[in-house]
């Protein structure tokens, strides 16, 4: 019969905790979109003038900073010209509540980019929770996917494509953000 010391004790749930440790920070999911970290202070300088949408550092328009009625500030993100994933289209969108970033929105170039977009989603946050797929129209080469991951603190969205226009959208948002838009939602009169 084996005698339990406190030693052995001790020594034994230091073996446990070395297995469990590792363990719980790989379960961690990484919330940096290009540069922007879901949860931090949101704190970039402006462009500044004729800086235009690719600029050499990540930089805001703030002309264009808009106040969203249910508390959110929205800022337009300036990338830089060099590293920027080729199914990019244009600026990211901030939305920050109280200084913090809630929601990073990357708009993509829409069908024929979605198969790279959901590469890149798919290899940062592993396979999607859900995952719908639209019937492509007539004059398309490409079904539009609808893929969405749900993550321990925060969830990811990839719209294909966003409406008539050829776009799509990524998003990367808190939940806290999107309780807060739906809940501002709800409070709106019906149309």
């Amino acid at each position: 019969m084996t005698r339990h010391t406190p030693i052995n004790i001790c020594i034994l749930l230091v073996g446990c905790l070395t297995l469990t440790v590792p363990t719980a920070f790989a379960a961690a999911q990484d919330k940096t979109v290009m540069g922007i970290e879901l949860g931090s202070r949101f704190a970039l300088p402006d462009c500044g003038v004729g800086s235009g949408t690719f600029t050499s550092k990540l930089c805001i328009n703030g002309s264009l900073t808009n106040r969203k009625p249910w508390g959110g500030d929205e800022y337009y993100v300036a990338l830089p010209r060099s590293g920027v994933p080729p199914y990019v289209r244009g600026e990211l969108k901030v939305i920050a509540v109280q200084g913090i970033v809630e929601s990073i929105q990357v708009g993509t170039w829409g069908l024929q980019a979605q198969s790279g977009a959901l590469a890149a989603l798919t290899s940062q946050y592993g396979k999607p929770t859900r995952t719908r797929e639209l019937k492509k129209a007539a004059n398309s080469r490409f079904a539009t996917r609808f893929d969405e991951w749900d993550l321990a603190d925060f969830a990811v969205k990839l719209d294909g494509s966003t409406g008539s226009i050829d776009w799509g959208l990524i998003e990367v948002s808190t939940y806290r953000y999107q309780t807060l838009v739906k809940d501002y939602e709800k409070r709106q009169p019906a149309r």
